[in-house]
């Protein structure tokens, strides 16, 4: 016999503990269960403690009994101010089907990695804020595409243009001074590199908008980059990172040195990149330390409409606080309409 109860509150157990896993499985919550749920529902125990205190003490100085119809009402206030509470929550349950235009565009990165964008006039560094700027970038713009050239003596695709944005990343950062020799700058190269990727890819029957973003401090920028052919671009973004102090370059766990020895001074170089943004029809942005104009930047991009990629039908669950809303006052409204007698005389 005890084996047999026991084996029927083992199954009463498991078959609450499934209803409960369901119910959290097709129900869920804009908000998280914060202070205020608490302290609501602290007041709320603590005035019916006091109620029933109150009220088991009337009864024991006339010699009485609190009746069976206390309970219920205190039980059909619990579920009221249950249902209040999980209202203030936003319950959301139920599938709907909602129709979604997602607009995408090609964002390919041309980042200089040559040693004096190590220079440290812009904190942490000039390429670790670029790097920044980047991945800023990236989460602004989801539904994009990143690509990224890197560039010193020379220039290299280190990613192709794709979707997944934590591979891209991962690339981004691999994108050091280490690349390349120390022997100069070539910008040229990295823009007719970026020209002929872009061109090759409209080629294969992608219509998708190309926005192409140099980071730069602008050293290595001459007559050759400003004459590169850039019809692949849809838009062209240049940034300057750097100051018109400068400042010294890191270098072998010291600084690096000129043929007399003395350290090495790197500035930006902002009439560089003005000629080179007058010549492409480029918007120019400049980030320093006294100069910010990533959020101008930011916008620009994250702003510009790229085509439509067709509207997309997906699942949402709505907001179902009124549900509740309508159980707690309906609850709340039997409470005043029913009177029990509290205790038995």
């Amino acid at each position: 016999m005890m084996q047999k109860i026991s084996t029927n509150i083992y199954f009463l157990n498991c078959k609450r503990q499934f209803v409960a896993w369901k119910l959290y499985k097709i129900m869920h919550f804009y908000s998280h269960i914060s202070w205020f749920i608490y302290t609501s529902v602290g007041i709320f125990l603590l005035v019916n403690i006091i109620f029933f205190f109150r009220i088991g003490r009337i009864a024991k100085k006339i010699r009485s009994s609190l009746r069976g119809k206390i309970y219920i009402k205190f039980a059909m206030r619990c579920l009221a101010m249950a249902s209040i509470l999980i209202a203030l929550l936003g319950p959301s349950f139920g599938k709907s089907k909602s129709e979604v235009s997602i607009r995408s565009k090609n964002i390919l990165f041309v980042l200089d990695v040559s040693l004096s964008m190590n220079a440290r006039d812009v904190s942490p560094s000039r390429l670790e804020k670029a790097h920044t700027i980047i991945t800023n970038i990236v989460n602004q713009n989801p539904t994009c595409q990143f690509g990224l050239i890197a560039f010193a003596s020379g220039a290299s695709l280190q990613c192709p243009l794709t979707f997944d944005s934590e591979t891209f990343l991962v690339f981004t950062q691999t994108a050091t001074s280490s690349l390349f020799d120390n022997t100069g700058t070539n910008t040229y190269d990295a823009l007719r590199l970026s020209n002929n990727y872009l061109s090759t890819y409209k080629k294969e029957g992608n219509t998708k908008p190309n926005i192409v973003v140099l980071l730069t401090d602008g050293e290595g920028v001459t007559d050759d980059a400003s004459a590169v052919n850039t019809d692949a671009f849809t838009t062209f973004n240049i940034v300057g990172i750097g100051t018109e102090l400068g400042s010294r370059i890191p270098y072998q766990k010291s600084y690096k040195k000129d043929r007399n020895g003395e350290d090495v001074f790197s500035m930006l170089q902002r009439e560089s990149l003005a000629g080179l943004t007058s010549t492409t029809l480029a918007k120019y942005f400049e980030v320093s330390d006294k100069k910010n104009n990533e959020p101008a930047l930011y916008s620009s991009i994250r702003n510009y409409k790229g085509d439509s990629e067709g509207i997309v039908k997906i699942e949402t669950a709505g907001n179902k606080y009124y549900y509740f809303l309508i159980i707690a006052l309906a609850l709340i409204i039997l409470d005043v309409l029913i009177t029990v007698k509290t205790i038995t005389i």
